[in-house]
């Protein structure tokens, strides 16, 4: 996949040089500093994926992603503002890296820029087992259990979740992240280091919180912009 870079901070083209290097999937064609020469660039060549800066003098990354818009390529922002994140679903980006960007969560964006190009089949995610619909817990000396579809939220407090159900709550001694890989990805997402929520549960969304059922649930800034990207993706 041919792919251009388009930031003025000279560490960050560094930087992004090297993840793109270090990617097989991926091809540089060209890296710019400067948005005016990027655009002269991209309206003369094919290019499949930018990455691209939006605090940029001249032409801001935001103004030159809507002059690309009828190009037949996809834009992945990398910036060191999260306030940016709204907007960048406007224009229908792939995904919105924040500054220091590690090199796992890059590649998370690449991927999903190859399956929207359609560079990787379905086929190839047809291994993963689908998530259980329902989930064994112990609680105090039971084993109960839960029909995933209907966890509300779950809680971390200390070494313990809190399941919240319409019907209960139930306490366990167990994992967050252990957890998370057992729920279905597309409707369970961490919104706070203490929070996981279903996104099908939501009633309304704050500017610092979720509401379910009554309950106010924080979103921490270190989540915030995956979990809008999420909602855009899921249709809500």
């Amino acid at each position: 996949m041919r792919c251009v870079i388009v930031d003025d901070e000279s560490g960050a083209l560094e930087i992004l040089t090297q993840y793109i290097n270090r990617t097989p999937q991926l091809e540089l064609s060209a890296s710019f500093r400067d948005s005016l020469e990027a655009l002269s660039y991209l309206a003369r060549h094919d290019v499949d994926l930018v990455f691209l800066d939006i605090d940029m003098p001249n032409l801001d990354g935001m103004q030159l992603a809507e002059l690309l818009r009828n190009k037949d390529m996809k834009v992945i922002f990398c910036t060191a503002y999260s306030e940016y994140a709204v907007e960048s679903y406007e224009k229908e980006a792939v995904d919105y890296l924040l500054k220091p960007i590690a090199y796992d969560r890059f590649l998370k964006a690449v991927d999903k820029a190859l399956i929207l190009m359609k560079k990787i089949s379905p086929k190839d995610h047809s291994r993963i087992p689908p998530a259980p619909e329902h989930l064994f817990i112990k609680s105090g000396s039971r084993i109960y259990q839960l029909n995933v579809n209907e966890l509300l939220y779950l809680e971390k407090q200390g070494h313990y979740i809190v399941f919240h159900t319409p019907q209960e709550q139930l306490l366990s001694r167990m994992n967050m992240t252990d957890l998370l890989q057992a729920l279905p990805a597309d409707n369970f997402i961490r919104i706070h280091r203490s929070y996981v929520i279903a996104l099908n549960k939501i009633d309304t969304i704050e500017k610092h919180a979720v509401v379910i059922k009554g309950q106010r649930i924080p979103i921490s800034d270190s989540f915030r912009v995956e979990f809008f990207q999420r909602i855009k993706y899921s249709g809500n």
